[in-house]
């Protein structure tokens, strides 16, 4: 399967105090850059952002690197569905 999405480490403390779950962490920083840093795409994601998270989030279980199921965001939880 061809990847669109990196799955970048992210240190354990970056999603420890932000109450979210480390692969959405991962997915948070495989889609910062320099014009939307990860702090700013966790604490407001706009839309697109919000969706290309769950995207990279359904791709990462589409590779087997997580299971289905719930994720933290924060406050927020997002679903990932199986392959």
């Amino acid at each position: 399967m061809s990847r669109n999405y990196e799955t970048p480490a992210v240190a354990a403390e970056w999603f420890q105090t932000r109450e979210t779950d480390e692969a959405v962490a991962m997915a948070i920083h495989a889609i910062a850059d320099t014009a939307r840093s990860a702090d700013a795409i966790w604490e407001a994601p706009t839309a697109a952002e919000w969706d290309h998270v769950l995207m990279a989030l359904n791709e990462y279980c589409a590779c087997g690197d997580i299971e289905p199921g719930t994720y933290c965001w924060g406050q927020e939880t997002v679903e990932v569905a199986g392959k």
